[in-house]
């Protein structure tokens, strides 16, 4: 560790702002380990993996995302393909990527962990050109992560479950064509896509056997369902107890190949955005990341 140097990638946003003041806090006990550090703020989506791609060609060895599962997306999506390891400090609303990759909560704990932990090399999802360190997912929770982006106040789990009761009440399922291996698939969906963690939305296991190292994704395939069974069974995923409701299909696989009719909102990692109409493949990227971890969790 001793040619090791440091970049550290800022969200001041996340968290709801709380990791502005994150860094002064903190800054005492990585200056404590006597290796070459820098910060940088981000001021703009986007601006995390363009700073991180800059880091690479500056000769950093690690660099460290201090904020949500939105900023490790970027972060991540700027050194992928290099020899940089990555590193997290989470700050944010769910932090669902840490919880699947042997990383503490706690503030203190995660920054020692990027200077005495392990490294360890972990999967990526791809998506086109875009990866996802911890999971995407269209349909209803693509239009919950729309909602929740939108929320002024109610932030946090709390703000994320009642967007999700009010898509539960008003979202409209969509037709999709998918396979996943040798399994099919034609019909009307509440919400599909894959995990790389076990976690989405910060308290929802959707993927309770998911691990970030199996070369796997783990896919959740959600039949349509009228309003009253959807609240009556989607709470069930909180406890990670859905694989027995008839409309749930939960598949592991390398890949997922889907072809929709209309525009469906989505998430990446927590971000919103929408998949356009046409065919798209979902697949796994064994190995393609190595982190700064406490443990093989």
């Amino acid at each position: 560790m001793k040619d090791a140097n440091y970049l550290f990638v800022i969200n001041p946003a996340a968290g709801q702002g709380k990791t502005a003041g994150l860094f002064e806090s903190i800054k005492g006990v990585i200056g404590g380990h006597n290796l070459p550090f820098e910060c940088v703020y981000t001021d703009a989506p986007g601006k995390a993996e363009q700073i991180a791609r800059e880091a690479c060609s500056r000769g950093f060895t690690h660099v460290v995302a201090v904020g949500g599962d939105g900023t490790s997306h970027e972060v991540v999506n700027g050194i992928v393909g290099s020899s940089v390891i990555f590193g997290t400090v989470p700050s944010g609303s769910g932090n669902d990527f840490p919880k699947s990759a042997g990383i503490p909560l706690d503030t203190l704990r995660a920054v020692e962990i990027l200077f005495t932990g392990t490294v360890r090399t972990v999967d990526l999802g791809k998506l086109g050109d875009e990866y996802f360190i911890n999971g995407l997912g269209m349909g209803l929770d693509g239009a919950v992560a729309h909602r929740f982006k939108k929320l002024k106040r109610m932030r946090g789990q709390l703000g994320y479950l009642l967007g999700a009761v009010q898509e539960a009440l008003s979202f409209k399922g969509f037709q999709v064509e998918l396979n996943i291996d040798e399994w099919t698939y034609n019909g009307t969906l509440l919400l599909t896509g894959a995990s790389n963690g076990v976690f989405q939305g910060g308290k929802f296991k959707l993927a309770p056997e998911a691990r970030v190292d199996d070369a796997l994704l783990d896919f959740h395939v959600i039949k349509d369902m009228s309003s009253i069974a959807r609240l009556v069974k989607i709470p069930k995923v909180l406890s990670g107890t859905h694989s027995d409701i008839e409309e749930v299909e939960l598949k592991r696989g390398r890949a997922m190949t889907l072809t929709i009719d209309r525009k469906v909102p989505a998430h990446m990692d927590g971000e919103p955005f929408y998949l356009e109409s046409g065919t798209h493949t979902i697949e796994v990227v064994p190995g393609a990341l190595r982190l700064m971890s406490s443990s093989v969790a």
